[in-house]
């Protein structure tokens, strides 16, 4: 085998263990994930101390998504741990259907009949009366490529950016689709969703009111 071709893929493996070790991808800020799809029950995703529930069609609260119009794939969710019961909706809509809300460019730019992602994000134990939403886009693999904007994690007075990237799979591809969440320039959270998901969380985030909202947004993620 030539040199050149065994010095590249040295690099590869060295460049892929190299970020999966460092910042936020460390064994101890990984959370063990569970599948539960037993015969006569149905599919919940345990991640770290919190649970999901299982998915119920539908929309729970119709009247805090009443401005999305002819919603695409509803259901909703508990994510439950750490004595929170978070209840957590999701969707999918035409950009169009958020004409009134103010977006970042980079999904307000996108086609009007572009679909979005919603997920509606009820309070949390400390906050109960404060609801946040995600509103993702899909990304193509360029863009995976290069961990590119996917989105937007809010409330009304905070805000959390989210990429996705392939690292953990084949450059060019779809695989192991990898969700980061960013604050400021801090990646505080990510997980793999799809036949194998992986959950990490910052140490950072321990005891922090963000912890379980990120908890309710992977959870989410890793059902959709």
């Amino acid at each position: 085998m030539p040199r050149h071709f065994l010095t590249l893929i040295f690099l590869i493996t060295f460049s892929n263990l190299a970020f999966a070790q460092d910042g936020l991808y460390t064994s101890t800020q990984e959370w063990p994930v569970s599948i539960s799809d037993g015969w006569f029950t149905a599919k919940t995703i345990s991640f770290g101390q919190y649970t999901t529930s299982s998915r119920k069609n539908g929309i729970a609260d119709a009247a805090a998504v009443s401005f999305i119009k002819d919603p695409v794939n509803p259901f909703n969710i508990r994510v439950s741990g750490r004595e929170e019961n978070i209840l957590t909706q999701v969707i999918q809509a035409a950009h169009i259907a958020f004409s009134g809300h103010s977006l970042p460019s980079f999904l307000d730019n996108m086609p009007a009949t572009a679909l979005f992602s919603y997920i509606l994000i009820n309070g949390t134990k400390n906050e109960p009366l404060k609801r946040w939403e995600m509103i993702l886009k899909d990304v193509n693999y360029l863009e995976l490529n290069e961990n590119k904007p996917a989105g937007i994690l809010r409330s009304a007075d905070d805000e959390v950016r989210v990429t996705a990237h392939n690292r953990f799979g084949t450059k060019n591809s779809y695989e192991n689709i990898c969700y980061e969440f960013h604050i400021r320039r801090q990646v505080v959270a990510a997980v793999v969703t799809g036949a194998h998901p992986r959950v990490w969380m910052s140490a950072e985030m321990e005891g922090k009111p963000l912890l379980p909202v990120l908890a309710a947004a992977i959870g989410a993620l890793l059902v959709r």
